[in-house]
Formats: structure tokens, sequence, C-alpha cells
């Protein structure tokens, strides 16, 4: 299926991929997978909702696993989470060619909300035969539109436009173990303050099976800067005092 990207230059945009590094600010969203789904092995698509927060996410293409696999418990405190190792959102097979490229969406909103982060758990293949080096990473503000792929339905980015954040982004997931990634996107200020934004993480390369858990999305609360604090403080003031005058106004 072809896309049409805007691309940003990476030069502008400061975007650090952190390995293990703590989750900060508020929650906006979070996934456990732990609700268990229950769907058709092989569905194009599997809708979850957030565990915590608001949000959606949706898994697609590839070779789906209806049920999921073994997930990582995941515990951060200052945020108010702490889950089982339960279930994690899995493909049984993304190595195969064309369309099955295994691919998920976030759809959220940032409002009141800056310096975006996000963080997940990928392990690769099982048996660690092979594993992951590389995935990209894209972002839209519009809502995604419904599309047709192999007799179903399927999310993509409105009109097929999107901006290109990491292309070949490199990670190492041998598939013994959970790694853990974190992308923090505070340089793409375009993404703050937004009803609705939406990022795609495809193009895992190269893996028989996969499995994420934990994805968790943060930002910083924004509060109002100190010079918009000072005018709203005058601003009070001014109406006490033209309150005060014409009380007095009323005495005489």
């Amino acid at each position: 299926m072809p896309i049409r990207s805007r691309l940003t230059p990476l030069a502008t945009v400061c975007i650090l991929v952190l390995f293990a590094a703590p989750a900060r600010g508020d929650v906006i969203a979070f996934w456990d997978f732990n609700n268990g789904y229950g769907v058709p092995d092989e569905s194009i698509q599997i809708v979850h909702a957030a565990t915590v927060g608001s949000g959606t996410l949706y898994q697609q293409r590839g070779d789906t696993d209806g049920n999921g696999k073994d997930g990582l418990a995941f515990s951060a405190p200052g945020l108010g989470i702490d889950t089982i190792d339960g279930q994690a959102m899995a493909w049984d097979d993304i190595a195969k060619s064309g369309d099955n490229d295994a691919e998920f969406f976030v759809e959220f909103s940032t409002v009141g909300f800056t310096d975006i982060q996000v963080r997940f758990d990928l392990r690769g293949n099982g048996d660690g035969a092979d594993e992951i080096v590389s995935y990209d990473l894209k972002y839209d503000l519009n809502p995604l539109d419904d599309i047709a792929f192999s007799g179903g339905t399927i999310k993509d980015f409105a009109g097929g436009l999107s901006t290109s954040l990491l292309n070949n982004q490199p990670i190492n997931a041998n598939g013994s173990t959970f790694i853990s990634e974190t992308v923090d996107l505070a340089g793409v200020t375009a993404i703050n303050h937004q009803p609705n934004v939406v990022i795609r993480f495809d193009d895992f390369r190269e893996n028989g099976q996969m499995r994420i858990d934990n994805v968790l999305i943060t930002g910083i609360t924004a509060i109002p800067e100190p010079t918009s604090l000072g005018l709203l403080t005058l601003g009070g003031g001014l109406m006490v005092l033209r309150r005060g005058r014409k009380r007095v106004k009323l005495a005489e």
C-alpha cells in the first residue's frame, strides 16, 4: 500500500531514543493488554482500549495472535501503574513480504500536555533464532481513516499523509527477553496541546515472532508561564480597583 509522507528533517527535530529510561510526567494513556481479547488469529486488526488514561491502540497487519502471548510485569509507582506479567500483544510472523508488515497505531489527545514520551517493552522470536534490528515511526494530527485491506478494514493516516520521525531506527531485540524502548518526543512541539495525535510504529525488521507490552504515553502537564500568570494577576487587580471606584461613586 503506497504511503505519501511529509518528511521532517531530523536536523530540526530533537528526538531521543533512550534505553530503559524512567517514565516521567503524567499518564496520557497506558496499555497492559491483560484483559484478554480473544479474537481469531491472523485478524487484520485488533483494537485495544487504554487500560489507564484515554486512547486507542490499533494492532494491525502481520500474522496477529488473537490471544496474545506471555507479557512482562511493569511498575511505575510515581504514575500509579503496577501491572502483572499477564499478556502482551503479539504477532506470530512478521517476516513475510509485502503488506504483511506488522504495525500499530496509537491515537490519543495531548490537550494540556507538552514533552510527550512513548515507551514500550518488546521481545523478538521466542527461540532466539531471529532478532528485531530496526523500526520506523511516523505521526499525524488528523483522525485516522478506515481503508479496505484483505477483505476487511484497517486504519491508516488520513489521505495516506504522515510526518516521518524515525526511519530504520536501530534496536536489538534478540527474542530471549523483553527490552525497553523509550522515544522522547519533547522536541516535536507540533504534537503538544493537540486534540488528536496519531503515531504509528511499523517496519519491524527482521523476525518471525514479535510481542509488545506496556505501551505508555506520558506528558508534562502544562502550566501558565510566569508572564501569563502576571497578566492574570494584573487583570484581576484592575477589575477589583474598578469595582471599588464604582462603589465610591455610588456612596457619594
